[in-house]
């Protein structure tokens, strides 16, 4: 998906604010750091007047970029003030979608139209434990919930130390190590916090 294009704001949303910078920030992991993209509004700032490049997302120096938002992978956005946003690309059809972890936090997305339940939102590869040394989730998600975030772990495969049931393993729980009925979202992201690279796999659920 092209990220100058990937999601247009509602027309009240301003391009710029009075001091001229963009008043809605949209923020993408690059591998190493956060690229910055600036919502342009439309035409008749103060700052931009250029119609071919209302209505999209541009660089640092007020220019279209040829970056690209792959399947899964997630940004934030900074709104400058309440609104809408809609998304424009492709809905992906492949049976399995692979998303690259790094260490640390990434940021992932429902990457299939309608709702994935949390316990089931993709397999982490065999990598990660479910468990680290004391007994705590090695591996976290966090899903917003419209007030906070909810936490939830990987269980893992079976034979751990701390979990040893056939039934739940690789499913994200929750603190009572027990299954969720909290969903994600077409599109919405989520955290997922790792201590090693790795991969997690979607499913496509109308397969």
């Amino acid at each position: 998906m092209d990220l100058s294009t990937f999601a247009a704001l509602n027309p009240e949303m301003a391009g710029f604010d009075a001091d001229g910078n963009f008043a809605t920030e949209l923020q993408v992991w690059n591998g190493l750091g956060y690229d910055m993209f600036g919502w342009s509004g439309t035409s008749g700032t103060d700052v931009l007047d250029n119609s071919d490049l209302d209505n999209k997302w541009l660089n640092g120096d007020l220019e279209l970029t040829d970056d690209v938002l792959d399947k899964a992978e997630g940004v934030w956005v900074k709104a400058g003030s309440a609104g809408t946003a809609t998304i424009a690309g492709q809905v992906p059809s492949e049976d399995t979608i692979t998303v690259n972890l790094r260490t640390g936090w990434n940021m992932v997305a429902n990457p299939y139209p309608g709702q994935i339940n949390v316990t089931d939102f993709g397999v982490l590869s065999s990598g990660f434990p479910g468990f680290d040394a004391d007994g705590n989730f090695a591996v976290e998600l966090q899903v917003w919930n419209g007030l906070g975030y909810d936490m939830y772990g990987w269980s893992g495969t079976s034979g751990t130390d701390v979990l040893d049931n056939s039934d739940l393993d690789n499913k994200w729980l929750n603190g009572d190590l027990e299954e969720s009925d909290g969903t994600v979202l077409f599109g919405h992201g989520v955290w997922i916090k790792t201590d090693a690279a790795g991969t997690i796999t979607f499913t496509n659920p109308a397969q």
